[in-house]
């Protein structure tokens, strides 16, 4: 095991951090502390919870993986979730701060009832725990690049310390240390993003060295395919937009920041800031990668095809400048622990307010709340640490689980909209559809080992057909019974 100067680094600022989330603790009195921080988040702080949570491993680690293989394409990642927090910003925000929940389950029992909501926290659990593993897989490429460890013992290391960290704070201590994360994000980021724009010349340099890698066949496509948009379908890309926006509706760890804002104007601003903070990194991040390759040749493409989680990792890395490369891969791990931290907490809020409070043990106290939020956290996490022991391919865990999601948005909005809405054995049956489709689709990509999922359909567009056709029949069937009414 090599002890890096980029370790050393990323070692003082997550000890910083750290410092400061243990500080929150001083602040938590209760479980409506720990969970919405009082409700009393100003719009700097909610906006860096919710933008700290979508520029994560996904938008860092995730998007570079798929940047090496497809180029500029994947950063539709990190512009479908920008799009979709903007249109929440216009159209829901103020209506679901007013409702004064702690979960998107709660929201969805005042318009299904209790068998809906306790249904959805199990459904929106094991989506969050994807994500979350997600995150931990992220974790354990940057620290497997920085420290030279096997990348399944810096997952299992880096897994318990960031469950850890979660455990210590609660949304007060989220709020705080995602302050600093953003603002790691941006500097290192920009800095490693200026500095291989410098070496490789610009775009156009890139574009060389793309052009001279593709001709003595180092990498397996022309240039005009790595600075392609599409260059991963136009239905990928497709999917990845519907999944995108409508999972935002419905995306239990983004949304609570905007539950604990001061008032819905708040929460409504703190949605049309955030976008302005997620969008442009992904491409930074797909730039850096391009540019990585083109000014270190097969040397730094030999190393990456052996495991191309590494592949943003590993450009960090080979920076000329330590020091530089350290901030930028602190910046990494920045993104990564602001979103790992909401998931883990988003996770134990729906188990501790939506599966113990209300279903379990109706009259816990809150001190017993507290404890069940923080033994959430640990199962969570060490959860999470199993999943991406096994998850490979970084984003297609991340659209299984928007699949998941984007689901349950088609129940919130007729029940939203609807005079007359499907009733909750319809909402149920909706909610099981969409679960067993995202399985079986996911299952047999991975059983069979195929580049595309079955009959070449994303897992997005058959999961959210699924909860359209469920609840349409359902609501038609219905409305049959009680003679067209």
């Amino acid at each position: 095991m090599e002890l890096t100067l980029q370790f050393w680094i990323i070692v003082v600022y997550f000890s910083a951090v750290t410092l400061v989330g243990l500080a929150a603790k001083r602040m938590v009195r209760s479980s409506k502390d720990i969970l919405v921080a009082g409700r009393n988040l100003g719009v700097v702080l909610a906006t860096v919870s919710v933008a700290g949570e979508w520029l994560g491993g996904t938008s860092t680690v995730a998007v570079g993986q798929w940047g090496f293989k497809y180029g500029f394409s994947p950063f539709w990642y990190n512009v479908s979730t920008a799009v979709g927090m903007y249109i929440f910003g216009l159209t829901w925000a103020k209506l679901y701060h007013r409702m004064g929940v702690y979960t998107v389950p709660e929201l969805i029992e005042k318009l299904y009832g209790r068998s809906t909501r306790i249904l959805s926290a199990l459904f929106f659990a094991t989506a969050y725990l994807l994500l979350s593993a997600v995150q931990v897989a992220a974790i354990g490429a940057l620290f497997g690049t920085t420290m030279g460890l096997d990348i399944n013992a810096a997952i299992i290391a880096a897994g318990i310390a960031i469950t850890v960290y979660t455990m210590a704070g609660g949304m007060h201590s989220v709020a705080l240390t995602n302050f600093i994360h953003v603002f790691m994000i941006y500097i290192g980021l920009a800095a490693a993003y200026a500095a291989y724009m410098a070496a490789a010349g610009g775009y156009a340099g890139i574009y060389e060295g793309l052009e001279r890698l593709s001709s003595e066949g180092v990498v397996a496509h022309p240039p005009s395919y790595y600075y392609s948009p599409f260059s991963m379908s136009y239905a990928t890309v497709a999917a990845w937009l519907l999944g995108g926006i409508t999972g935002v509706f419905a995306a239990q760890a983004s949304l609570q920041p905007l539950f604990a804002a001061r008032d819905w104007r708040t929460a409504r601003r703190a949605s049309l800031l955030t976008p302005l903070l997620v969008a442009p990194v992904g491409i930074l991040v797909t730039s850096t990668v391009l540019a990585a390759m083109a000014v270190h040749g097969e040397n730094y493409v030999s190393i990456v095809a052996h495991e191309t989680r590494i592949a943003f990792p590993q450009a960090l890395m080979m920076l000329g400048n330590p020091v530089l490369g350290g901030l930028a891969l602190a910046a990494v791990f920045a993104a990564i622990a602001s979103t790992e931290a909401p998931i883990l907490l988003g996770i134990a809020t729906m188990i501790s307010k939506d599966l113990y409070h209300r279903w379990m043990r109706p009259g816990a106290s809150d001190r017993q709340v507290l404890a069940v939020t923080r033994a959430s956290i640990l199962g969570a996490g060490l959860a999470s640490i199993a999943l991406a022991l096994a998850i490979k391919e970084l984003p297609v865990a991340v659209y299984v689980n928007y699949a998941m999601r984007g689901s349950v948005f088609i129940l919130l909005a007729l029940g939203i909209y609807l005079a007359r809405k499907p009733s909750p054995r319809t909402a149920n049956a909706a909610i099981l559809a969409s679960l067993a489709v995202a399985a079986i689709w996911y299952g047999a990509k991975l059983a069979t080992g195929a580049k595309s999922y079955p009959f070449g359909i994303h897992v997005v567009y058959v999961t959210l057909a699924a909860a359209a056709a469920t609840m349409i029949l359902g609501l038609l069937y219905e409305r049959m019974r009680h003679g067209g009414r």
